[in-house]
């Protein structure tokens, strides 16, 4: 267990940082990516997901501290007690979408000015840009807002 800590905190560091750059709109990818799918949009919390990554990471900066085959126990019951409610309240989470979906400014303009095709669109002249253009894009909110406003007009 103790080779597989640094590998672990390591995962659990580098998801927790992009859970954080999602949720705070510096990388656009993962929410652009699901106006692909076709049908009804999948809502996703990021602030859950960056929430349930911290947790993760906190906990095992706790075991590598104080390592403990019990806290190992309770940890592992612990991720199990957090899944099986998960699955029961991810309805009550959709329902509530003022408190639990926080999303960037930039994905409540994009939902309010277009329309489901229009978005879906928009995430595939996403993936086509090359890579040191969306990360230009990630960074600067305003560039990306006048590149959405081009795409939107060139696809109407």
């Amino acid at each position: 267990m103790a080779t597989l800590l640094p590998v672990f905190m390591l995962a659990a560091t580098v998801l927790f940082l992009r859970a954080c750059l999602v949720t705070l709109g510096f990388y656009k990818e993962p929410i652009l990516s699901a106006f692909q799918r076709y049908g009804d949009e999948v809502g996703f919390s990021p602030l859950f997901e960056s929430c349930a990554w911290g947790g993760v990471l906190a906990y095992l900066l706790f075991i590598a501290l104080v390592p403990s085959s019990f806290l190992i126990l309770i940890g592992v019951f612990c991720f199990v007690l957090f899944v099986m409610l998960y699955w029961r309240v991810k309805d009550s989470i959709l329902n509530h979408p003022q408190i639990f979906l926080r999303f960037p400014y930039w994905y409540r303009e994009i939902v309010d000015r277009t329309t489901r095709e229009e978005r879906r669109k928009l995430s595939y002249m996403w993936l086509a840009l090359p890579l040191r253009t969306r990360l230009l894009y990630n960074a600067q909110h305003e560039e990306f807002r006048k590149w959405v406003e081009l795409v939107v007009l060139s696809v109407s």
